[in-house]
């Protein structure tokens, strides 16, 4: 968890990839795993649930696109 990224393309597909699993799990957790869905202010582009997922469903997409232009 930082404050270190200003916006959620500074933050490492690696970092975003590891979050992603912590909430996966969090989401078997039931009640116990709902505070990792909590946001934080200031916001963390690194661990917020919310701005997490926002981040990789951008970078998927992108990479689609990508990759239909490539082909």
């Amino acid at each position: 968890m930082s404050t270190e990224y200003k916006t959620s393309d500074e933050v490492p597909s690696e970092v975003l990839c590891k979050r992603l699993k912590e909430l996966s799990d969090a989401v078997t957790k039931g009640e116990q795993g709902m505070r990792e869905f909590y946001m934080s202010i200031p916001a963390q582009w690194d661990h917020d649930a919310d701005l997490v997922l926002a981040a990789a469903a951008k970078r998927i997409k992108n990479l689609e696109l990508k990759l239909l232009i490539n082909n």
